[in-house]
């Protein structure tokens, strides 16, 4: 890599900065206020607790942080885009969190073995609010979305992407700290910002190439 796309990279991967200042806002919405709400189903009460899957929960920092990297290295577009989406997404999500607490309750847990020594970690960092819809789901779900719309990455990490999405989204489920309805909150809100993003950068490009080939018309008629 030159020097130039080198300083380009890392201009664009600093971007990447705006989402943990998006994220305080999270943190201050992280408490139980004087109300809340259960989206707890009979079905989300058949799902068991199972502790392996705190390995893909716990992993969702850094699959974030790789996927963004890799996509800014091979698709700068794709990339500015979902990173706008992402932003978009997560502030739709604490403005739910502001005005519709819900809570998910929590197993009781124990064991002393590595993997129940993360779940507790999780269990004490993460209040069991602000679950409505998952920001784990959202971010997951449109990472996926980004490398399978794009041509630019190969079918391997496409896929390996992908798999990672949905072991990530399953361990909302099987870490307990999200109800099935989280799942498809967050999928309408990533749906809905996609439509919208996608929408308006058509309006931006098309809008402008139309007159500009119209106006180009215009002008070839009046010469002959």
């Amino acid at each position: 890599m030159k020097k130039e796309s080198f300083i380009s990279y890392l201009l664009a991967c600093s971007a990447l900065l705006s989402i943990p200042l998006v994220g305080l806002i999270y943190v201050y919405l992280n408490h139980g206020g004087e109300r809340y709400y259960s989206l707890v189903t009979d079905l989300d009460r058949q799902i068991p607790f199972l502790k392996i899957f705190v390995v893909p929960y716990v992993s969702w920092y850094v699959f974030l942080l790789a996927g963004f990297m890799y996509l800014a290295y091979k698709d700068r577009q794709t990339y500015y885009k979902t990173l706008l989406q992402f932003i978009i997404g997560l502030l739709l999500c604490y403005g739910v969190y502001a005005v519709y607490q819900t809570h998910v309750p929590r197993p009781a847990i124990g064991g002393d073995d590595w993997m129940m020594r993360m779940v507790q970690w999780v269990y004490n960092n993460d209040q069991p609010f602000n679950c409505f819809p998952s920001t784990h789901v959202l971010t997951s779900y449109l990472m996926m979305k980004a490398y399978l719309s794009t041509a630019h990455i190969s079918r391997i990490y496409t896929s390996i992407v992908t798999l990672l999405s949905l072991l990530i989204i399953a361990s909302t489920q099987f870490m307990k700290q999200h109800v099935l309805l989280d799942i498809i909150g967050a999928v309408l809100v990533a749906e809905g910002v996609i439509y919208v993003v996608n929408r308006v950068r058509k309006g931006w490009f098309v809008k402008p190439l139309a007159a500009g080939m119209q106006r180009g018309q215009i002008e070839g008629g009046l010469e002959r």
